[in-house]
Formats: C-alpha cells, sequence, structure tokens
C-alpha cells in the first residue's frame, strides 16, 4: 500500500498466481488471495499494480490450454504422463491441495534422467511446435534468444509484448514525481476501471 499511496506510477509488471499456502514467502500481499483488493487498490488510486480484471471464461481456457501445452510437452521429451484427470484439476484448481498425488520418485528420477540427457529450453520449445502448441513454442523460443543476448539483465528491464527489451539503458529514468514516468493509457485506464464485482453506490 505504501508504494500506492505516494503517487508511485508503476508498481510492477506481473503478479503472483500462488494461493498463500503454496507461497514460500506466505506473508506477502502479492499472493492470489489478495487479486480482489489488488485491483480496487489499481482502480481507486489509478496505478497499474500488474493486474488486469477478468472473466472466468477467459481465465479457464488459458489455464486449460497452459495445462494441455505441459502435458503434450512431457509427452514429447518422454516424462511421467500426465493424464487428462491432472490436466482438468490444474485448470480449474486453486492451488496443490486441489491436485491429484502424483508419483514425486518417478518425477524426481526423470528430471535427474532429463539433466542427463541434456534437454534444453530449445528441445522444449521443439517439443511444444510438434504437439500443434506453435505460439507457445514461439513464446519460448523468443526468450530463449534474449537469454543469448543477456539485454533482459539490465536494470529495470522488462519485456513488451513482442519480447522487445526496455531497460534503463535504452529508456533512462527521468522520474521525478507522480505523472513524470510511465503513465496509463487510457485504453489500459478503461480495463484497470471495469471490475466486474464493483458495486455502484446509487444501487445502494
Amino acid at each position: 500500500l505504501m508504494q500506492f499511496v505516494p503517487g508511485t506510477d508503476f508498481i510492477c509488471s506481473g503478479y503472483s498466481s500462488t494461493p498463500n499456502y503454496d507461497n514460500m514467502f506466505a506473508g506477502s500481499n502479492w499472493d492470489a488471495e489478495d487479486y480482489d483488493d489488488w485491483v480496487i487498490l489499481q482502480r481507486d488510486l489509478r496505478v497499474d499494480g500488474g493486474l488486469v480484471p477478468a472473466v472466468e471464461e477467459d481465465v479457464v481456457a488459458v489455464r486449460r490450454k497452459a495445462a494441455r501445452a505441459i502435458q503434450a510437452t512431457f509427452k514429447e521429451l518422454g516424462l511421467p504422463e500426465i493424464s487428462d484427470v491432472e490436466v482438468e484439476a490444474a485448470t480449474y484448481a486453486h492451488g496443490s491441495k486441489d491436485m491429484p498425488a502424483r508419483n514425486v520418485v518417478e518425477d524426481l528420477k526423470a528430471a535427474e534422467e532429463m539433466m542427463k540427457r541434456e534437454v534444453t529450453g530449445l528441445d522444449v520449445a521443439k517439443a511444444l511446435s510438434k504437439a500443434g502448441f506453435d505460439n507457445v513454442s514461439e513464446a519460448v523460443f523468443n526468450l530463449l534468444k534474449r537469454r543469448a543476448a543477456g539485454d533482459y539483465l539490465h536494470t529495470a528491464a522488462i519485456f513488451d509484448r513482442d519480447f522487445n527489451v526496455n531497460s534503463a539503458v535504452n529508456n533512462p529514468n527521468d522520474y521525478t514525481g507522480p505523472q513524470t514516468g510511465y503513465q496509463i493509457t487510457p485504453e489500459k485506464w478503461e480495463i484497470l476501471k471495469t471490475i466486474r464485482q464493483a458495486v455502484s453506490p446509487e444501487s445502494i
């Protein structure tokens, strides 16, 4: 909150989707339980905190695609099977307590074997492409290219949607107070202030 109150224009470029009980840094206000409070703070103080309101159908679609992509990657790389039951559970799970039990010993053996085979990120990208997840494969490949270049290691570096690096090197910090740095675009503001659980004062 003390980042919001002084008028900071930008808080962060991302947010944890981990529930508090799964967070090894538990005790923070960066967990899945804090989504509702966080989006309200963004709206009330007109600050970009890295979250945008979303409808359930969109979230479910993204989570199912992610789970299917991991399932396919495991299959292509010869890792222990991820069942359709696990995919469905992961699509709707709040955290680890909602997931079926896995054979952890076999998973650990597979991880060790994977390291012996020297499986790389490129192998993961190829596996994703072979399984039909071309846009996910392309994203992984782009991250690998940026990793080789190393520009993301510069101070305050973030990626834009096209994986271009924006950092203190190519965009120096000339912040001198509220409204002088990063500004929420009108389009982003329309998204941030559209909170579906908000109650209109006129309705009370």
